[in-house]
């Protein structure tokens, strides 16, 4: 089978109680391939891991006494909402 754009094949073992998993998964079209699945699982991954370094990063300015006051973060968000709506008012 050709590789897609932009992919390496790459050969990786996986724990045996995980392949009926994938397995099924394709088996029940909710993926074309075990590729795919495995490739979901890396983008899930990634985006645990970058929510993981966000968190971080907030909580490492909190310490450095960076925050916002909680009245203040709910004020910005309101005025966000009004210009949404707004905006959205004035396209009608």
């Amino acid at each position: 089978m050709p590789l897609e754009r932009g992919t390496i094949l790459m050969t990786a073992e996986i724990p045996a109680d995980y392949v009926f998993f994938v397995q099924r998964l394709v088996a029940e079209r909710r993926y074309l391939t075990e590729s795919d699945v495995l490739a979901e699982g890396l983008r899930l991954l990634q985006a645990r891991e970058t929510l993981r370094r966000e968190v971080q990063a907030g909580f490492e300015q909190l310490d450095a006494g960076l925050g916002l006051d909680a009245d203040e973060v709910y004020r910005q968000a309101e005025d966000k909402i009004r210009q949404i709506a707004a905006e959205s008012t004035a396209r009608t």
